[in-house]
């Protein structure tokens, strides 16, 4: 995807309006148009990564100190139980934009947004040794 043709570049370029929490020169937090949930943020980096693989470790450091700073300003000013953080890289994984961001899903005890499935098979010991193995050669 080209950076002009990317709505996240759109909205830090301010072609495209959105409801500012943070900016400064590098990154920009907002609130999501589609959100999960009230106070649903994504924060993204103003230069142009398609995902966590292609940024650089200073920017991804940055990023999710500012990640901190939102999560804990919308834990503390929307009185919220809890919230997700997410990142989601390539289509398979749900990513819909092509520019490195992060949510920021506020949540309550009982809310039925979305829940993670965890399986209750165990892993067996084979299993995970051939996966070890493989990220290990």
């Amino acid at each position: 995807m080209r950076e002009e043709e990317c709505i996240f570049c759109k909205i830090k370029n301010k072609e495209i309006p959105s409801k500012i929490i943070f900016e400064d020169d590098s990154y920009l937090a907002f609130l999501d148009i589609f959100p999960i949930s009230k106070g649903h943020t994504i924060i993204i980096t103003k230069n142009h990564y398609s995902n966590i693989e292609d940024i650089n470790e200073n920017e991804l450091t940055e990023v999710f100190k500012i990640v901190r700073k939102i999560s804990i300003l919308i834990h503390e000013k929307l009185k919220i139980d809890g919230y997700n953080i997410l990142q989601n890289n390539f289509p398979a994984a749900g990513q819909v934009i092509r520019h490195f961001h992060v949510h920021i899903i506020p949540r309550s005890i009982n809310d039925d947004k979305f829940k993670m499935k965890i399986p209750r098979n165990q892993a067996t010991e084979d299993e995970l040794n051939k996966i070890l193995n493989s990220l290990k050669s």
